[in-house]
């Protein structure tokens, strides 16, 4: 049975699946390391055409994250105060 299209279908699958998994990378590094939230269909965009590099960062992000590491990118400097007169 030869299924015309099922090539184009699994392609577009994946596609689907990368820009998911791009999009959720992108989301998370970008408000794990600067504090920053865009909107989905940005993540996903961005995801889509940066996820080689951002799947490896949310890893390491994440693993960062779990052993508490002082970082400058976790560990915002905390606004010093001026005591009032």
């Amino acid at each position: 049975m030869n299924v015309v299209g099922a090539g184009c279908i699994g392609m577009l699958i994946m596609l689907v699946i990368v820009v998911a998994i791009g999009g959720y990378c992108t989301d998370y590094v970008v408000h794990t390391c600067w504090g920053k939230d865009f909107p989905s269909w940005a993540d996903c965009c961005i995801g889509l055409f940066t996820g080689e590099i951002v799947v490896p960062a949310a890893i390491v992000c994440f693993i960062v994250k779990a052993c508490d590491v002082p970082t400058p990118f976790f560990d915002p400097p905390v606004a010093a105060t001026q005591p009032a007169i």
